[in-house]
């Protein structure tokens, strides 16, 4: 039997959980900063109107690299580097404020 997802359920049982446990939150916070960048470096590849094809294309990498790097944990820091200077992209890093 198929149940309609509660979003907001699931985030106050997410909240519940982490306030207990300061590991679990770490590792939550994590999960949220590399789920936030995968969806940048997707929206600024649709912002340049590029296809995962043409990343493939540019970069050398398979396109099914290309979609592990935007959809799960995977990617060195080299593939991601190559990924950006494609689409004219640069990584930076700044201090969390």
């Amino acid at each position: 039997m198929l149940k309609k997802r509660d979003g907001k359920k699931e985030k106050k049982i997410i909240e519940e959980l982490i306030s207990e446990d300061d590991i679990l939150r770490k590792q939550h916070e994590l999960f949220e900063a590399e789920m936030a960048f995968k969806q940048e470096i997707i929206d600024a590849r649709k912002a340049e109107s590029l296809t995962q094809k043409d990343i493939s294309n540019m970069t050398g990498l398979s396109q099914q690299a290309v979609s592990r790097l935007e959809t799960s944990a995977s990617g060195t820091i080299e593939t991601i580097i190559r990924y950006l200077n494609s689409i004219g992209y640069s990584l930076t890093i700044r201090k969390k404020v």
